[in-house]
């Protein structure tokens, strides 16, 4: 796997080394959970991170917890905020590639 998993390399519980098949197979395991429209019933709203790290078993970040990084991170986000407000735009996709609003 190329993004999420990319860098998973023992599980967290038992320690063992983990393979790309498990990789695959954990990653198939979220997406069809996260596919269960019954359960969501929308695409568009977002998941907190008790879903995520209890029901769907993910290890999560909390950058809130992280003074300096909760800083930097609220900071783009204004920063990103005011700029599409000056371009227009409502929705807006960055990677480490590039950005794309739309």
């Amino acid at each position: 796997m190329q993004y999420k998993f990319k860098n998973w390399a023992v599980t967290e519980t038992g320690r063992k080394q983990v393979t790309g098949k498990m990789r695959e197979m954990r990653a198939s395991e979220i997406a069809k959970k996260l596919n269960d429209t019954k359960r969501w019933r929308s695409h568009g709203r977002g998941l907190s991170m008790d879903v995520l790290k209890g029901d769907l078993n993910l290890l999560v970040e909390n950058f809130g917890a992280n003074t300096e990084l909760n800083r930097k991170v609220r900071s783009y986000y204004r920063l990103l905020q005011d700029h599409m407000t000056g371009i227009g735009v409502t929705v807006a996709l960055q990677t480490r590639e590039r950005f794309v609003a739309m």
